[in-house]
């Protein structure tokens, strides 16, 4: 890729500054769970500490309750959770009950009543079969082991990964972030010795998590490459063809690298048939040498992948356009520093709008703040660009934003007029890296401009500054934005 300060992938499309306000939301404006009135944040509801329907206000339960199908119960009462444990004569307490002495014992926490529907929301799109994570939480023979482990990593706020400060641009969809509450039930249940309580108690799947809940197409390279045996970053184009009969909208993608350990990012350009057949018969073996970009004309990418990315869904009723005589080039990033070089056959799972259905047309916008040079045994270097709307005529919807650093990556920040902040990855973690969407777009005027700054420690004894391999940087972001 050249330097570039902006690219624009339609003439009419131009990427501008932010205005308005914080978002608030409202009893019939969060998709799922609730509104928290005093933070004016949606929320996941059936928990002890958010009780309430989808699109109603929160709600706390009092104390000796908990709350069950957004409902608030007595403990053990009506809500749907079941005694479990003991329950034997004598002063046996029962999970959720009470001794046969008559004295009132405190609630214990169960897997199905308490752990699963926090496991289910917040970790099963990583932690489940097939998924990122290092082992499966869908069922309690798999999480049983894992409790000590899990009270580790939420204690310490390692786990979930939910990497942007909430208090900046969002609420996002699909926050991860655990209140205290739930924290404090994974630990408590822990250190309990992980009971599992009544599998009644269990509640409903939720339906696909951080997976797609559709897949219309799979598309994989036709043929497996190996990295090349004299390159540490080898950068390779692969023509991968849907084969459509006319035009369509693409509203989720799902990148599935063949070898993780040597695929370092993935970005899949939307290029013309021909032209892409011809670039890659030009070429010995599978695909074509591409660095930067696809090599190719192109009106952007529908999607990237890159660690820490899982299934990308874009928001209600907007997509990226394919026509039938454009195809796909996969320009797949591969890193063999860790010395692993094995065939891959990366592919991408793909959701179209149903058929009939007339999206609104998105497009994957690039920031490229280049100009940097960090210097050796740096730390706390910073490095800002603006950048103004080229048209000055066009307001932008922008609901979406994915950053991205490489390794000495400390920090990143994109901000709108005035400081509005949209995004801010305060602690930068190369290995969490996905695409933030806002549950409703914030506006950006014609003459406005997006400030994007980024913050690396350098430990080596070189200048580090933008480039396409591992041991160079970056401070980019690509921004999904409609008109």
């Amino acid at each position: 890729m050249s330097p570039i300060r902006l690219v624009l992938f339609l003439a009419t499309l131009a990427l501008a500054s932010a205005c308005g306000t914080r978002f608030t939301c409202d009893a019939k404006s969060c998709p799922t769970g609730c509104c928290n009135a005093s933070s004016g944040r949606c929320e996941v509801g059936n928990t002890a500490e958010q009780c309430g329907a989808n699109g109603a206000t929160c709600s706390a339960c009092s104390a000796g309750q908990q709350c069950s199908a957004g409902a608030c119960a007595a403990n053990g009462g009506t809500g749907g959770g079941s005694a479990t444990g003991g329950g034997a004569a004598g002063g046996g307490a029962t999970a959720g009950g009470s001794s046969a002495g008559g004295g009132t014992a405190q609630a214990t926490t169960s897997f199905y009543r308490d752990v699963l529907p926090i496991t289910q929301v917040r970790c099963a799109g990583c932690h489940r079969m097939g998924g990122i994570g290092p082992f499966p939480l869908e069922t309690y023979a798999q999480a049983k082991p894992m409790a000590a482990a899990m009270k580790d990593a939420v204690v310490a706020k390692r786990m979930p990964p939910w990497m942007p400060d909430n208090s900046c641009g969002g609420p996002f969809v699909d926050d991860r972030t655990l209140s205290q509450a739930q924290i404090d039930t994974l630990a408590k249940w822990a250190d309990e010795g992980a009971p599992e309580g009544n599998p009644a108690d269990a509640p409903a799947p939720p339906g696909p998590v951080g997976q797609l809940p559709r897949v219309d197409a799979t598309l994989t390279m036709t043929e497996a490459y190996t990295p090349s045996a004299t390159l540490n970053d080898d950068y390779r184009c692969f023509l991968i063809d849907p084969a459509l009969s006319g035009n369509r909208f693409v509203t989720g993608y799902d990148i599935q690298p063949g070898v993780a350990a040597e695929v370092h990012h993935v970005i899949v350009y939307i290029v013309d048939r021909n032209a892409a057949r011809t670039k890659d018969m030009n070429e010995a073996g599978p695909g074509w040498t591409c660095f930067g970009d696809s090599g190719l004309q192109s009106p952007g990418p529908i999607g990237a992948w890159a660690p820490g990315t899982g299934a990308v869904i874009f928001p209600s009723n907007t997509g990226i356009q394919l026509t039938a005589n454009q195809v796909l080039a996969m320009q797949i990033h591969y890193n063999t520093n860790n010395g692993v070089r094995q065939p891959d056959q990366t592919a991408i799972r793909i959701m179209y709008s149903a058929p009939g259905a007339s999206p609104t047309a998105a497009y994957l916008l690039p920031l490229v703040a280049d100009g940097f040079a960090i210097p050796p045994n740096a730390t706390n270097y910073s490095y800002s660009e603006t950048f103004p709307n080229p048209t000055r005529a066009l307001t932008i919807r922008v609901w979406g934003l994915m950053p991205h650093m490489h390794t000495l990556g400390k920090r990143i920040t994109i901000k709108g007029p005035a400081d509005a902040c949209l995004v801010d990855i305060p602690r930068w973690d190369f290995h969490w890296q996905q695409q933030y969407f806002r549950m409703t777009p914030f506006s950006i005027p014609p003459s406005g401009s997006l400030t994007m700054s980024c913050t690396w420690d350098n430990p080596t004894t070189r200048t580090v500054r933008w480039g396409e391999g591992t041991n160079d940087e970056m401070c980019f972001a690509y921004v999904y934005a409609t008109l």
